[in-house]
């Protein structure tokens, strides 16, 4: 999976293995995938805590891990926000949502697609 900034096209994590994750905490797989829902799309893709970017994680440290914005290391253009502070809660209010977050309309994110799950052509 590759994520990139929208405006400038730096990759965001530089090929780190870092999951992209939904409202629920699961796994994206492809865009489609959404925590509370098929019918509405998230308008952002969260990150787990335990697996940041070094740039990310200087930002938090920055803000003594409380609240702020998130800005391409490359041009500075915001692409996402964390914050530890308020807990907020996904659509269905089962779920706490993670306090790292991208914003997917800031950023371009292109999943790879893993062939062994796709089917066989058959060549009859």
């Amino acid at each position: 999976m590759e994520v990139k900034c929208k405006h400038c096209r730096k990759d965001l994590f530089d090929n780190e293995r870092i999951p992209l994750m939904t409202s629920h905490g699961e796994v994206k797989r492809s865009c489609m995938d959404v925590g509370c829902g098929a019918a509405n799309s998230e308008s952002c893709s969260y990150l787990p805590t335990e697996m940041l970017p070094e740039w990310i994680e200087h930002a938090i440290n920055q803000e003594s891990w409380t609240k702020g914005r998130l800005h391409c290391p490359n041009c500075k253009n915001r692409v996402g926000l964390f914050n530890f502070v308020n807990e907020s809660k996904c659509d269905c209010n089962k779920f706490i949502i993670p306090p790292v977050r991208i914003t997917n309309s800031k950023v371009d994110i292109r999943f790879s697609i893993d062939i062994s799950e796709t089917d066989p052509i058959s060549s009859d």
